[in-house]
């Protein structure tokens, strides 16, 4: 039985990195699946700094409910300036 996922899946809890139109470091416009979705509300904010000892980790979540209904966690790489999709439920 082999345990590796098939080439261009995406685990459920494997960030995706995404684009994000984020003017003053909040997101307003997601593009999903390459069209733009509308941030209708930040719902919540947090940021996490850890595990420096091994490899720096340093991001900023925001819990997001779009223009559609959907809710999504989409997190800023504060190391690289890159956005992620953590989930969508």
């Amino acid at each position: 039985m082999s345990l590796k996922k098939p080439r261009g899946t995406i685990s459920p809890y494997e960030p995706e990195e995404i684009e994000v139109d984020a003017p003053k470091g909040r997101p307003e416009t997601v593009l999903i699946r390459k069209r733009p979705a509308k941030v209708r509300e930040v719902l919540n904010v947090w940021r996490i700094d850890e595990e420096w000892w091994r490899r720096p980790v340093s991001r900023l979540y925001f819990s997001l409910e779009m223009a559609n209904g959907a809710r999504v966690t989409l997190f800023c790489d504060l190391l690289t300036s890159r956005w992620y999709r953590q989930n969508w439920v």
